[in-house]
């Protein structure tokens, strides 16, 4: 079989932080496939179709995890004596003061755009080489409408690209009303079309199930993005999801995050992530201390940076069994002996001299500080992915995009948003609950729906988009000041301004 690779730049940030980059809108590709060449059997067809994927395997749980994230009230990166400052990066990002040229930024773009880019370029070659080619370009069509929806909702106006050729042309950007428009229609159109398998060779891929709720979290946002909301339609493709019986709750809600969990009835659609293929997936690296290398016997040691903020881990009730997915209190090695820490917070003895091992490596929910010293025990961990023993940089847990609980959470939603007296809302609410030992919310308010979503969700590239939605990502909350809405969108990219005259800056940067 013919392979397709993609080669996408990554670079380092002190070390620390793995980001594809590149600076323009091209993807280089590797193979000796070309418009000429006949896609005329299955594996080569197959093997073409999941290059469109590679971006976003780059990207969600890289540039895009960190922007949805670590911009928001659910999580920072503190600056822990100093390794995670990085010139104040981390910091800029949690207070909204980020930079145009930033790593992420542009990661994020480029990840958008390089999947744009695959996808219409894909789309032209089987056209002209492929007799049997209408799935393909079905498929391709799907794909290129998620990197679409994922790039307007972080930038807004953005290139609305559907041709190979327009992407070396310098396009300029399109309006979000159209852009919006232009995504719906597709999907709209290629729903009825795409497949409606759930496992096998489709399992990772874009399915008619997978489109819907995509289409569907696009119409939750709709009014953000246009002024106008779509919570019927909302309603209505949730409620298609439900009645095909395809997908259900797990019983326990951390079965859908564990290191193999191909086999979850909840996860509609995921990013496949391999140990074997490189640090798409490194959030053991990220948030755990260095010396939690001999919890999980780790090949490298990890950077100690992402944090969950005290404030969201406090909102979790006790009995919550979604609480588990945080890494909190003594920390042991994989035999079970406690580990201290040599460079913690410094004791003393009797006489006063420094003890020797150090004090205990402890996570607390506390954070002492954002920048420039925060505490190195500090923070609890985020631990809702499954760390497994022996490991390198990279992880082997699929990232869960759209899960049926997401769903029935949308629906929800949107039934509360057209009554607020529901009592379909209050039910659907109550299962997700009563997943994880809590009673039901009756009657529903702003505040308790927006924490159920929140804590749901925590750390599935949601929580930006849930923020603006409910119009709270431009308030205050620990270490960050009031903001301007401007800053519901990012910037456009300094290099991707640099290097094309057409494009023009969001109002505010």
């Amino acid at each position: 079989m013919k392979t397709v690779k993609i080669k996408l730049t990554s670079y380092s940030i002190l070390g620390l932080m793995l980001i594809t980059s590149c600076t323009d809108l091209e993807t280089e590709i590797y193979s000796d496939l070309t418009p000429l060449t006949e896609y005329t059997t299955t594996d080569t067809q197959l093997a073409a179709i999941l290059t469109a994927y590679e971006p976003l395997k780059q990207g969600y749980a890289g540039s895009y995890f960190n922007l949805q994230e670590l911009s928001t009230e659910t999580s920072a990166a503190p600056a822990k004596f100093g390794p995670w400052d990085d010139g104040g990066l981390w910091a800029r990002l949690h207070r909204h003061e980020w930079e145009n040229n930033s790593g992420d930024i542009n990661g994020a773009w480029n990840f958008c755009f390089s999947g744009v880019s695959t996808c219409n370029r894909l789309i032209e070659e089987f056209q002209v080489s492929a007799a049997d080619s209408e799935a393909a370009v079905i498929e391709l069509r799907a794909i290129r409408a998620l990197y679409f929806y994922i790039a307007m909702d972080m930038f807004g106006d953005v290139p609305l690209v559907t041709t190979f050729a327009t992407a070396e042309a310098s396009p300029s950007r399109t309006p979000k009303q159209e852009v919006f428009n232009y995504i719906v229609a597709e999907l709209e159109e290629l729903i009825p079309l795409l497949p409606s398998g759930t496992k096998g060779e489709l399992y990772g891929r874009i399915n008619s199930w997978s489109a819907m709720g995509i289409l569907a979290r696009v119409y939750l946002n709709a009014e953000t993005y246009t002024g106008t909301p779509q919570w019927e339609k909302v309603a209505t493709l949730t409620q298609q999801i439900i009645d095909g019986g395809q997908y259900s709750l797990e019983p326990n809600y951390l079965d859908n995050f564990e290191i193999r969990n191909e086999g979850s009835n909840e996860n509609i659609f995921v990013v496949p992530y391999s140990k074997s293929s490189g640090p798409g997936f490194a959030l053991h690296m990220e948030t755990l201390h260095p010396l939690n290398k001999e919890t999980y016997d780790l090949q490298n040691g990890p950077w100690n940076g992402y944090t969950a903020l005290e404030e969201f881990y406090n909102s979790f009730e006790e009995t919550d069994g979604r609480k588990q997915m945080f890494i909190v209190g003594q920390q042991y090695t994989s035999s079970g002996e406690p580990i201290n820490d040599p460079n913690g917070a410094i004791e003393v003895d009797s006489k006063g001299n420094p003890e020797p091992d150090g004090p205990p490596l402890i996570f607390t929910p506390f954070i002492n500080e954002l920048t420039p010293k925060a505490f190195s025990q500090s923070g609890a961990r985020i631990g809702k992915y499954t760390f497994e023993n022996g490991i390198g940089t990279a992880m082997e847990n699929d990232f869960p995009a759209v899960r049926y609980a997401d769903v029935v959470l949308m629906r929800a939603e949107a039934l509360w948003r057209e009554d607020n007296a529901s009592g379909e809302a209050v039910e659907l609410i109550r299962q997700v609950r009563e997943r994880v030992g809590l009673d039901a919310i009756n009657p529903i308010t702003e505040d308790a729906l927006y924490d159920e979503i929140q804590r749901e969700l925590a750390f599935e590239c949601q929580a930006r988009t849930v923020m603006i939605r409910f119009n709270r990502f431009d308030k205050q909350w620990w270490e960050k000041t009031i903001t301007d809405s401007n800053k519901n969108v990012f910037p456009i990219p300094t290099d991707q301004l640099n290097g094309n005259p057409n494009l023009v800056q969001n109002p505010g940067y």
